[in-house]
C-alpha cells in the first residue's frame, strides 16, 4: 500500500551553464511558483519543492511520499515541452496530478 504524496519536487541540473532549463526557468517566476504551491497546499496538501541534482535524470518533478519513496510525475521530455512557459507548467502539472492521486 502506497502511503500519502506530501510534496511535489522539482528537480533541476545543478551544473553551470544549463540556467536556460525549462524547470529552472519556471521556478525562477517566484511570485507565481509561490502562488502555485499555495494552490497545492490548500488542493492537495503538497508542498512544492525545488532542488538541483547532478545525477543525469534532471530535470524532472517528482512526488514524494510520507515514508520517502518517490515516483516521476514529469520527466524532461514533459518539461521540454513547456517551453520555460509558467502557464503551460501548471497546466502539464495539474493534468499529472489529476491522473496521478
Amino acid at each position: 500500500m502506497q502511503t500519502q504524496p506530501v510534496a511535489i519536487v522539482g528537480v533541476h541540473l545543478a551544473k553551470k551553464g544549463l540556467g536556460g532549463c525549462d524547470l529552472k526557468r519556471v521556478s525562477r517566476q517566484k511570485a507565481k511558483f509561490k502562488g502555485l504551491g499555495m494552490a497545492l497546499k490548500a488542493e492537495f496538501n503538497l508542498e512544492l519543492e525545488t532542488e538541483a541534482s547532478s545525477t543525469g535524470r534532471e530535470p524532472c518533478v517528482l512526488a514524494k511520499f510520507e515514508d520517502g519513496t518517490t515516483s516521476l510525475i514529469l520527466d524532461a521530455r514533459d518539461l521540454a515541452t513547456i517551453d520555460g512557459s509558467f502557464e503551460r507548467f501548471e497546466k502539464t502539472l495539474r493534468g499529472k496530478l489529476f491522473l496521478f492521486f
